[in-house]
């Protein structure tokens, strides 16, 4: 640890070659979350809190709040608000998931995962661009100077970008400097860049007071769909807010370039406790804070395969990430409201047997629990949780704890996957 700053987090420092990015919705009793924090040990992580989650136990965070939306024109940063983030740097991308995983199974009892992002190192610290990412970045002493407050906490904004790579590769090479104010074939800056330029929308130095940021990003993502993981520390939550409004122009109307290239789909503000060697410190609860009464076990999730129609689901669901009691789920994969139902087998003369067999292999017993539903891109629905499927006249087909249905239509083993959505070309996002 840095002599200066002995309470930093010690994954603070690290620019990994590989890396997880963990973002966490509280479910249940918000100081068995916070007791689950508090007891991490080395987790070889940035961990951050939100001003929610804080909120919530009563704890005073001086200077913590929630980001807000930010909006001009046709271009906006979202605000998604969570509880917890963390940031697993790796050597590996195996040695990333290994680590995300034990902070997933530590905090999973109270908190729901809403975000695991595998993060990697382009090029020489580039983005997916090809620009150079981060280069005005604060160095040694400076760096802690600017990242952390004086007991060696931190604050750090999150922010997904998805890059519309096609849009910007379209452009010729002096108009794609020109967007960042740098060229790519040398990583100078550009004096005579237009004043829309990124560099010139978020140079450091230029605010007053400077807006000085530790920056972390990684690019995320495939050959389909990618951008950037934006993850800047400060010591306050000022210079970031600074920054970002300036780059929407809400300061002088005049709108970072970039924007028209990229798309901001989330935004969260965390504070990044300080570390005393052995775990987080963490600021006392308030004494008044009751935890909630039980709740009522949750119902089992039941799915009822509907002839010629969708998959209705009820009971405790997780549908990609979002809690829910009931969802009509498309099946037959012409549905332009995917993963969910807009009656579109009906106009396409789906046809698809309500009644099916039951499975013949062990049943499992169905205990009370929240089943989670995720669509995987390009493909089936994935169910894990305890679940009952049922025919549309209500027969047993089977009870599990799992299942991998069809959402294309072309399966010939319906209401279960066969893998066919590969040859029939089926797209769908997650």
């Amino acid at each position: 640890m840095h002599p200066f700053f002995p309470l930093k987090q010690p994954a603070l420092g690290a620019e990994p070659a590989a890396a997880v990015s963990l973002q966490w919705r509280l479910r249940g009793d918000a100081l068995a979350l916070w007791n689950a924090l508090q007891a991490l040990h080395s987790p070889g992580a940035v961990i951050g809190i939100g001003a929610a989650l804080a909120a919530a136990v009563g704890a005073q965070v001086p200077g913590l709040r929630a980001f807000e939306r930010l909006q001009r024109g046709r271009y906006t940063m979202p605000a998604t608000p969570l509880d917890v983030f963390a940031l697993v740097p790796a050597h590996d991308p195996g040695q990333g998931f290994d680590q995300a995983d034990a902070l997933v199974q530590a905090l999973g009892p109270h908190a729901e995962l809403v975000e695991a992002l595998p993060l990697f190192r382009y090029r020489r610290g580039h983005d997916l661009t090809g620009y150079l990412d981060g280069i005005e970045n604060p160095k040694d002493d400076e760096a802690w100077a600017t990242a952390l407050a004086a007991d060696g906490g931190s604050f750090v904004f999150v922010q997904r970008w998805l890059h519309l790579r096609d849009r910007f590769a379209a452009l010729p090479p002096q108009a794609r400097d020109e967007v960042f104010g740098r060229r790519a074939s040398d990583d100078e800056e550009i004096a005579e860049a237009p004043e829309s330029a990124h560099v010139k929308r978020t140079a450091q130095e230029d605010f007053d007071p400077p807006a000085f940021l530790l920056r972390r990003s990684m690019p995320w993502g495939d050959a389909r769909r990618h951008g950037l993981q934006f993850i800047a520390y400060a010591a306050s939550l000022d210079p970031i807010q600074r920054q970002l409004e300036r780059m929407m122009g809400l300061e002088d109307g005049l709108q970072d370039a970039l924007l028209a290239h990229s798309q901001a789909e989330t935004g969260a503000y965390y504070w990044c406790p300080p570390w005393d060697g052995r775990r987080l410190v963490l600021p006392a609860v308030s004494a008044s804070v009751v935890p909630p009464a039980p709740l009522p076990p949750a119902a089992p999730c039941t799915v009822r395969v509907c002839s010629d129609g969708p998959l209705e689901l009820s009971g405790a669901l997780m549908i990609a990430g979002t809690p829910a009691t009931s969802a009509r789920l498309c099946r037959c994969g012409q549905s332009g409201t995917k993963p969910f139902c807009d009656d579109s087998h009906e106009r396409s003369g789906f046809r698809a047997a309500g009644e099916v067999p039951p499975i013949d292999e062990p049943q499992v017993e169905v205990t009370p629990g929240r089943t989670r539903v995720q669509p995987i891109a390009d493909g089936p629905l994935v169910l894990w949780g305890p679940l009952r499927i049922v025919s549309d006249s209500g027969k047993p087909i089977t009870c599990s704890l799992g299942a991998t249905l069809c959402r294309c239509g072309h399966s010939a083993n319906k209401p279960f996957c066969d893998g066919s959505h590969a040859a029939a070309g089926f797209r769908a996002p997650a």
